[in-house]
This record gives C-alpha cells, structure tokens and sequence, in this order.
C-alpha cells in the first residue's frame, strides 16, 4: 500500500512539474549571418511579417518603409525615441492586434522608425518581453514562452545575474580587467545589436581605454534613431562577468555625443554577437537573467582576427 502511494505522489509531482512548465508558444528563430534573432509575427490581419528580437528596444516597432506595401497602420500620435546615438521624435499607431504563435494580443502600439531595406519588417520590444518567461535555445532555434504565474525555474545549470533598467532598457554588471586594475560599470543586454562588445564614450574616456588599446580595425554603428557613428575597434584583454571571464574580446570605442551610448551611467553594450554563445531565460518582469554556455561559446568575432 505503501508503495502504491509513493508512485502516486511521484506521479502527481511529476505531472504538476510538466503543467507549470508547458509552454503558451513555442516559437522557431532564425539566427541570420549577422547573429541576430529573427521571428515570425502578424499585425492585424496582415500577411506573415518578420521581426527582430530586440532586448535593447523598449517599445515594439515597425520599420516604416514597408507602410502602404506590406501593411497599413493608423497613426494618431508622435513620441520621442531614445537610440544609441541620438534621439528624434516618431509617429506611434495604438490599438493594433498582435499574434505571434499562437499568441495574441489586443491594443498594442507600435513605433515608425525607417530602417530602409533592413532584414526585418518590425522590432520585437522587451516592454512585451516582460510579460513572460522566456527560454531562447539556439541549439534548437527554438523560444519558449511561459506565463510567469506558473512557471517552476529549473535553472541549476544556469549562473543568475541581476538586471537593472534605470536606463530605460535591461543592464548587467560586468567589468574590465586591464593589468593590475579592474573597472566595473553597466552593459546593456542588446540583441537586436549584431556587434560583441560597445564602450560608452564616458566610460572609454574616463578609463583611457583608447590609449591603452591598439586599433585593429574601424566600424560604423546605427541606432534606432538612424545615426551612423564611426568607431574603432579594440581588443580588451579580459572581460568579467560574475564568474566568467572571456579573453581578448573585440570591442567598439563609441564616439556618440548623445543618445544610450553618451550616457554617463551607461559602461557598454553586449550585443548578439556575444549574447548568442549563451543559452539564457528571461525573466525581465522579476528584473533577472539566467546564462549558460552553448556550442557558439568559442565562435571567433570576427574573421579578419583570426591568426
């Protein structure tokens, strides 16, 4: 009898752990050349639409060069929008439907921004992010989406990191080690960026980085405000975060004298150029991220580094 009723509880526990785990999409991903994440989404009743997922975007956004072509918003009104370089002002469309899926959602808004001939028609913004848990995979290509209400953490083999979003988007701790010292700031988590590693203006002057550091090579840099920036590129003896520490990464010197990466509070970004060589699960409403190493850990950065 008693061993009867010991399979049943086991039963039962590991039916609850498959019901708070099952997922409300999961949603494949294309992971293009330029190492970011492509989905697949619908605006009302619009055709299939692709969409950058975008962790450094706080707002969802439509790239404006495909309105009257591939879709039609209504705009009613205008709002200020904060890119890495600069900022300038946007026409907002409210009350669309949203649907990505399996999931759909009512009065959503969107900004306008001209991305011109960009890879993607939209930009997935983490102020939709936060209403779930999120497992991205990129083994499998694959993210689940969870309600947070039911969702039991299996992360025993992930590292947890705090987020911040003083800044208006999520940012983790890290910190650069050069020699004898050691200097620690915040990095936006940025995947809808395809660079590794950019350093704020503020936080390359005030650390004399770019004297430090010989220049292997130049890149431009557009924000979400359509500013271009040329920036040199360094490579930075180690980074630190938390327990981890990668070595000679790539990074960019940021020149931009406004907009994200101008601000003082702000050390760098991580785009998906190095995000992607981590598994990860996203819990921005409980502000957390949960890392863990995958198969693109030791992916070189770029070609022309390698010896």
């Amino acid at each position: 009898m008693k061993i009867i009723l010991l399979f049943v509880l086991l039963f039962a526990c590991n039916h609850q752990l498959n019901a708070q785990n099952s997922p409300l999409a999961v949603i494949p991903f294309e992971l293009k050349s330029d190492s970011r994440i492509y989905i697949k989404c619908r605006i009302n009743n619009s055709d299939t639409l692709t969409f950058l997922f975008d962790t450094g975007a706080g707002a969802m956004v439509i790239n404006k060069d495909i309105i009257g072509k591939k879709l039609n918003l209504d705009f009613d009104s205008e709002v200020n929008n904060q890119g890495a370089n600069g900022e300038n002002k946007v026409k907002k469309s409210n009350v669309n439907m949203f649907s990505f899926g399996g999931i759909k959602l009512e009065k959503i808004s969107f900004l306008a921004i001209p991305y011109g001939n960009a890879a993607f028609d939209g930009v997935f913004g983490f102020n939709l992010m936060m209403k779930y848990i999120i497992d991205i995979n990129y083994r499998k290509k694959l993210m689940f989406f969870y309600d947070p209400k039911n969702y039991l953490y299996q992360t025993d083999s992930y590292d947890k990191f705090d987020l911040k979003f003083g800044l208006g988007v999520p940012t983790i701790k890290a910190s650069l080690v050069m020699g004898p010292r050691k200097v620690t700031g915040e990095f936006e988590l940025d995947s809808g960026g395809d660079s590794g590693l950019i350093l704020a203006r503020h936080f390359t002057n005030v650390n004399r980085i770019a004297s430090q550091f010989k220049q292997v090579a130049q890149a431009s840099i557009m924000g979400s405000d359509g500013v271009v920036t040329t920036t040199p590129i360094v490579v930075v003896p180690e980074i630190l975060l938390k327990n981890k520490r990668f070595y000679r990464l790539p990074a960019l010197l940021s020149a931009s004298a406004s907009g994200l990466l101008a601000n003082s509070k702000l050390a760098g970004i991580f785009g998906n150029l190095y995000l992607k060589r981590f598994d990860m699960i996203l819990d921005f409403g409980h502000q957390k991220i949960y890392l863990k190493s995958n198969d693109l850990l030791h992916m070189p950065y770029y070609d022309f580094l390698i010896k």
